[in-house]
């Protein structure tokens, strides 16, 4: 299957990491070239931005950009893709798990990575064999360094992509009706978590797009942006509502010896 990397011109020791882990792990992975924020012209950034819970900062739209190249040409395809980020640390078990993901049918968007933090997915997983698992999403919105995605997941994002931009994470995790699953245990965790765990990682896990960003003011123009934030607020008490259901709210297990 084809498997990629989205890596800017500039982090060469970023893209030396992912190819080195791919050696070692047998995987052919092939380098895509990131947007850079300086290569987003005003326009553009214009007609992108103004639909999330607040403005878009350019590296984000940059990030956004790389992954939506890919999305285009997933979606042309008939066979799922992994996309990767260039911060990507990769679990030792991801070789022989891809086989078994892969074949998962109902999936269209299938993430295989930990953010550490809780989401609400469903109370009974999947096993399919070999020790993998998988786990329906019900609602998520981080982590958007490790995924496969088939093409029917892709014309999805594609058509929301029409009515601007979100962070890519936020984007991948809250389009309704993305058939969304979770990989068990996680076989991919990002080089700033995997830092905060264990405290170190192998590469400079610093990145523009986590950068802290202040509150937005309170402005005429900021309101609909603030409108949204209070939507998806509404929205999520209704997924706690369902933790009486269907949905748990847990973390995805991640094995640290898998990583080492």
């Amino acid at each position: 299957m084809r498997a990629v990397f989205i890596n800017l011109d500039r982090a060469a020791p970023r893209r030396a990491f992912m190819e080195a882990q791919g050696a070692k792990l047998g995987l052919a992975l092939e380098r895509v070239r990131a947007v850079e924020a300086g290569e987003i012209g005003a326009s553009l950034a214009a007609r992108l931005n103004g639909r999330w819970e607040r403005p878009l900062t350019l590296p984000e739209l940059g990030c956004f950009l790389s992954h939506h190249g890919l999305w285009r040409e997933i979606a042309e395809g008939s066979a799922p893709v992994l996309v990767l980020e260039d911060d990507a640390i990769l679990s030792r078990q991801l070789p022989s798990a891809l086989p078994v993901l892969v074949g998962f049918e109902p999936a269209e968007f299938l993430n295989l990575e930990s953010f550490e933090r809780r989401r609400f997915v469903a109370r009974k997983a999947v096993a399919l064999g070999d020790g993998v698992s998988v786990r329906r999403v019900y609602r998520d919105k981080s982590g958007s360094a490790a995924y496969l995605l088939w093409p029917a997941g892709a014309r999805k994002l594609l058509a929301r992509a029409e009515r601007g931009a979100a962070p890519v994470d936020a984007f991948l995790h809250g389009l309704p009706g993305l058939e969304t699953w979770q990989a068990e245990p996680a076989l991919a965790i990002q080089a700033h978590l995997w830092e905060r765990r264990n405290g170190g990682a192998p590469i400079d896990a610093a990145t523009s797009i986590q950068a802290p960003r202040g509150r937005l003011p309170l402005r005429l123009d900021t309101l609909p942006f603030r409108w949204r934030r209070i939507a998806t607020q509404l929205r999520l008490a209704g997924h706690h509502l369902s933790r009486l259901g269907p949905a748990t709210y847990r973390r995805t297990e991640l094995r640290d010896e898998d990583f080492r």
